[in-house]
């Protein structure tokens, strides 16, 4: 019985973290938004590749620090990233 309790405990902070990352997720796409928002105002190019690679770069330092596998990190920036895109492009 014990072992179901904890296990049960385990989840409900998985859950709590999960939570945790889509909130983030929607913070940053909120955030997008009025970064689209400035770079209409000032003509600025949508896409900036040397940006993307410098958080690339800088989410897998960090990660690898912690232990994560970076290939994950790379992927999911890699889909946040062409979500962002589509946003800013009036896509989605």
């Amino acid at each position: 019985m014990t072992d179901e309790i904890n296990l049960d405990d385990f989840r409900e902070k998985l859950d709590q973290i999960d939570d945790q990352i889509v909130d983030l997720l929607g913070e940053r796409f909120d955030l997008i938004s009025q970064v689209k928002e400035y770079k209409k105002k000032h003509k600025v190019e949508t896409y900036h590749p040397k940006r993307e690679q410098e958080i690339l770069e800088r989410v897998e330092i960090k990660g690898k620090k912690m232990g994560l596998n970076t290939l994950l990190l790379h992927s999911l920036f890699l889909q946040i990233f062409a979500v962002s895109k589509r946003k800013q492009d009036n896509k989605e």
